[in-house]
């Protein structure tokens, strides 16, 4: 049920509600609330600038609203007259109420196929995110297998399917670096990669599970390859200059630096990507 109207700011929100609902087709809704409207109108202080407003939106209003479609369909051909605004307003409340049963039908029907569409959207939203979830199954499949011409005929452009597989292999490659199964960590990620070969994330994820499993070379190439897709790439150049660090320290050349490298990159790798 609306809320009461009470005041000058009620009555002006209801109106343009009403103004929402003609633009929206729903007629019979907005014949209901306007009609409360109308009713109210005399009850409510207003100042003249207010009244002179309301008035003039409400004479635009009643000309749309007798120049559409579905309010043909209740009332039939009607035009406003040259009239008084209070003499349109009481003739227009009077139609309402000598079919106010019929058009509250109406509402309810409106209401019901709406619902009903509602219904039908969700379904068919909820039947191609199952079909999309299938094909990225079975996209997958074929990758394990080695089978890629397969997967890309699966695949082709769709977006969601192509983020699905690689959600899975990046997953399954943070799950294999975590319990120190490096090589079976650095596969996932180049399934990975192969499907979006242009995801620098997915080289620093490849670089952290080389670094792990103790192999530095492969882990600065892959870097090298994360930063040259994207050159502001922060974690990676971060990761980067530490390995250089690293390697100079190794070499004998690291100085104050290197002495502290050691903390930050155990803090660097503890939280997970």
């Amino acid at each position: 049920m609306a809320a009461k109207i009470s005041n000058i700011a009620e009555l002006f929100h209801r109106f343009h509600a009403c103004e929402l609902y003609v633009k929206q087709g729903k007629i019979a809704a907005c014949l209901i609330s306007f009609k409360d409207i109308a009713e109210r109108m005399p009850s409510i202080p207003m100042t003249e600038k207010e009244k002179k407003e309301l008035h003039e939106d409400i004479e635009g209003f009643l000309k749309n609203l007798a120049a559409h479609k579905k309010f043909k369909e209740i009332f039939g051909e009607f035009t406003f007259g040259d009239t008084d605004l209070a003499t349109n307003l009481e003739f227009i409340k009077s139609m309402i109420t000598a079919q106010e049963e019929e058009i509250k039908q109406k509402i309810e029907k409106d209401d019901e196929a709406a619902e009903a569409q509602r219904l039908q959207i969700a379904k068919t939203e909820e039947l191609k995110k199952e079909e999309i979830k299938r094909k990225t199954k079975e996209a997958i499949k074929f990758i394990d297998e080695g089978n890629l011409p397969q997967a890309a005929e699966i695949i082709q452009d769709s977006e969601e399917i192509k983020e699905g597989i690689i959600l899975h292999y990046n997953t399954m490659g943070m799950q294999s670096r975590e319990t120190k199964q490096f090589a079976a960590a650095v596969s996932n990620y180049l399934k990975a990669i192969n499907i979006t070969p242009q995801d620098e994330n997915l080289y620093y994820n490849t670089a952290r599970a080389y670094f792990e499993d103790g192999k530095r070379d492969k882990a600065e190439a892959f870097l090298d390859k994360a930063l040259k897709l994207n050159p502001e790439f922060q974690e990676g150049k971060l990761f980067y200059d530490h390995l250089l660090k690293l390697n100079q320290k190794a070499a004998g050349n690291s100085g104050s630096n290197g002495k502290k490298s050691g903390g930050f990159f155990k803090k660097l790798f503890s939280a997970k990507k």
